[in-house]
This record gives structure tokens, C-alpha cells and sequence, in this order.
């Protein structure tokens, strides 16, 4: 059976995780590195699967890693029934035939593909597949511990536009291949809420920051600026210090961090026209980034203001592992009530300023989003910062002042109420 091994490369700032095995279980060692644990145990399940032997191009490409089929080597695809067309055969087309996304995207969009899609309906005709199939296949994905989220991001983004494009004519006027979306109004399947992940109270922000600050400065120094001002992962990691204004105390989002083929890589511009903006900072954290930009001017060579140990941009997975776990688990030890993640950190923002009445228009601004819907729906949480509020306007509404409503009644006393 093969194994799993987890390896700290340079120094021990690089996780990395290496599926090895003996070749049919006695011979020779045999390995294969991944940058993700998720990737190392769906391999070893294909080695284990083939008898400790390492998989076929076929299977490779069948289960998402068509980019390990050794050069040279094409990996046939399966074999199509005649006279049918399959849902895999029609999605890679459809994905040809998408203009608008970035390269980065449309390889995403199919990695997921082939590994949640494909392996349960790739060979499916798609005129054939119902919606039972699609429930059970939603159902499979939550048993196998994605989370909602990550459900409905694969359908959303993928699976339910194919069955759309399937519903239409084709380009020449060919007839539909489909007189109904299976996944029109199926709800996403049931499991485990997931933990609120916002900080709701200026003491959970101390708890927090003051865990950050303990664990490592430099990398607190990052996740402060992030929770003021909301900016994404790949926005904040590569602000460069040309980015930042000390005069008029703001930072410009002018260029990105972004995963290309699997390496991370500065790209000179926002992924949409909304992401490009000016946001404001607190005079606290603007003395912070002007202090970083001051000693970025002194370092020839530095091109970001917040740095990983090695002096270039932090390393998303690095980051992580190396520092966020470590943060995380420390403020919960401090009393945060709630697991946090990092992406919590913008919602927490964008939910702070939509209950303090910062109009809609700006909060949009902020996020960097093309719909104020986008904001409002995704990022804005409920909160319980009403609470005291409400019971002030409904206690005046109903002129309950020392007795409760229901200790009136149930002396048969009357609740009386200001005209």
C-alpha cells in the first residue's frame, strides 16, 4: 500500500506531499510529489487501486491529473458510443467555446470537471441524464466531505451552464440535445452548517490580532491590513509599495497574485474593471504600511510590501500552513468563540461596514464587486449588533418599562401602547 509523506522543502518554509510506494508492492520505490494534501490521497487511491503500480495515462487524465501523463504520451479519451454524445465530449467543447474567462479559469473550470464530474457522468449521454442522477451525484460529493460552497461553486460555474448551452439550439441551428436543465430548482444536498467565520465585536478583533501578533508580527502585519480593509488574498500579497498613497492615507489595487498552472504569479492587473479601486486605511495601519513601504525602499529588489521570510511574496500554501493554523488555533485558545478563515477576515469587514449604514455604493467600492447583489448577498452577514436596538424601539413601541409583556398579562393587565 502506498504511503504518504509530508516534506518541508527549503528550510522548512515549503510544505510539500509525496505519495511513495514500492512497485507491485516489493520492488523498486516509486513516488510523486503534490502541493496539495487533497491531490497526495486521491494518487495514492489510484496506486493503491492499481495494485501499487503507477497509473495509467488513461487514468490519469480520467481523474484530473492529465498533467503528470508523461511527455510524449498522448491519453486516449474513453472510447465514444456511436451516434452519442456524451456529457464529457460536449463539455470539452463548450469550454472551447468560452471567450471572456482567463486562461487560469478555464483550466480551473475543467479540473474540476474531471474530478468531480467526469469520473461519475463523463460517459453519460447528455441528453439522458436526469435529475435523480444529478441529486445523487451532489449527494456523493457532500459524503465525500466537500462542503457546500465548494458544491455549489462547481455547479455554478461549470456543470449548470453546460446543461444550459445543452438546452439551446446549436451555432449552425442544430435542434437542442436537451428540453430541460436537470438542475433547475435542485437544492444543494443537506449536511453540517457551516461555522459563522466573521469577527462580530471589536473584542473578537483584539483576540485575534493580539494571536497574530504573537505568532509572527510579519505575517500579522498582513492580516491586519487585510481585516481593515478587505482586501482579497491576492490582493493584499501583492500590493506593491508604489500602490500605497501615505499622503492621502489609502492603497490602490493595481496588480494581483494569482495561481497560473499550479505556480503562483503577479499579474499586472485585476481580474475585472470593478477590482481596480482605492481603499482607505485607519491612521494606525497607515503608519504600519508606510513603515513597511519606507524599509521596502531601503531593501533594492523588494517589490512587495508585506514579504515572506525568503523576501519575495508569501506563498498562499505557506501562508497557511505555516502561519494562519497556528493563528487561528491560538485565538480560539484566547476565547474567539469561532473558527476563523482568512477569507472570513473580508467578510467581517464588508459586514461591519453594511451595519454601521455605509451606503451601498460604497460598500460595493470596497469589495471591488460589479453588483451591489454580489455584496449584499454573499458577504453581508446577520449579526446580533441589532439586538439592543430593537428592544429599545419595541420596548418604547409597547411601553413595557419595569414589568415584561408577558408578566402584565398574565395578571390580566392591560399593555398599553403610545399613540
Amino acid at each position: 500500500m502506498a504511503q504518504i509523506e509530508k516534506r518541508q522543502c527549503e528550510g522548512g518554509k515549503v510544505t510539500r506531499w509525496r505519495v511513495k510506494w514500492r512497485i507491485g508492492g516489493t520492488g523498486k520505490w516509486d513516488g510523486q510529489q503534490f502541493d496539495y494534501q487533497v491531490d497526495a490521497k486521491r494518487f495514492k487511491a489510484l496506486v493503491d487501486a492499481a495494485g501499487n503500480h503507477r497509473p495509467t495515462p488513461e487514468q490519469l487524465a480520467e481523474h484530473g491529473f492529465a498533467h503528470l501523463v508523461p511527455a510524449g504520451v498522448d491519453a486516449p479519451a474513453p472510447e465514444p458510443v456511436e451516434g452519442v454524445l456524451t456529457f464529457r465530449a460536449y463539455a470539452e467543447e463548450w469550454l472551447g467555446t468560452l471567450v471572456k474567462p482567463h486562461p487560469e479559469t478555464v483550466r480551473k473550470y475543467r479540473e474540476r470537471l474531471e474530478k468531480h464530474v467526469f469520473p461519475r457522468l463523463g460517459d453519460r449521454p447528455i441528453a439522458e441524464i436526469t435529475r435523480r442522477e444529478m441529486r445523487e451525484w451532489q449527494q456523493d460529493l457532500r459524503d465525500a466531505g466537500l462542503s457546500a460552497k465548494t458544491i455549489a461553486n462547481i455547479r455554478g460555474e461549470s456543470v449548470v451552464p453546460i446543461f444550459k448551452a445543452a438546452c439551446r439550439p446549436g451555432e449552425d441551428g442544430e435542434p437542442a440535445l436537451r428540453t430541460a436543465n436537470p438542475m433547475d430548482g435542485l437544492p444543494l444536498p443537506e449536511g453540517p452548517r457551516a461555522e459563522r467565520d466573521i469577527l462580530e465585536s471589536p473584542d473578537e478583533a483584539r483576540l485575534f490580532l493580539e494571536a497574530a501578533y504573537q505568532v509572527d508580527p510579519e505575517a500579522a502585519d498582513l492580516l491586519l491590513c487585510k481585516l481593515s480593509t478587505g482586501l482579497r488574498w491576492g490582493e493584499v500579497s501583492a500590493l506593491p509599495p508604489r500602490a500605497v498613497n501615505v499622503a492621502r492615507g489609502t492603497v490602490s489595487i493595481v496588480q494581483v497574485l494569482r495561481k497560473v498552472n499550479r505556480r503562483w504569479m503577479v499579474e499586472p492587473k485585476p481580474k475585472t474593471k470593478q477590482g481596480y479601486r482605492e481603499v482607505p486605511l485607519t491612521t494606525a495601519v497607515a503608519r504600519m504600511v508606510a513603515e513597511r513601504c519606507a524599509a521596502a525602499s531601503r531593501e533594492p529588489g523588494r517589490q512587495f510590501v508585506f514579504v515572506a521570510p525568503r523576501g519575495n511574496h508569501w506563498r498562499y500554501e505557506d501562508f497557511y500552513e505555516g502561519r494562519w493554523v497556528k493563528i487561528r488555533d491560538l485565538a480560539r485558545e484566547k476565547g474567539l468563540p469561532r473558527r476563523m478563515t482568512m477569507h472570513g477576515l473580508r467578510h467581517s469587514l464588508l459586514m461591519l461596514l453594511a451595519t454601521e449604514g455605509v451606503d451601498l455604493a460604497a460598500l460595493r467600492t470596497m469589495a471591488g464587486h460589479a453588483s451591489v447583489t454580489t455584496t449584499m448577498n454573499v458577504y453581508v452577514h446577520a449579526t446580533r449588533r441589532h439586538h439592543e436596538p430593537v428592544r429599545q424601539i419595541v420596548g418604547g413601541f409597547l411601553g413595557v418599562d419595569e414589568l415584561t409583556a408577558a408578566g402584565r398579562l398574565g395578571q390580566g393587565l392591560a399593555v398599553t401602547t403610545r399613540g
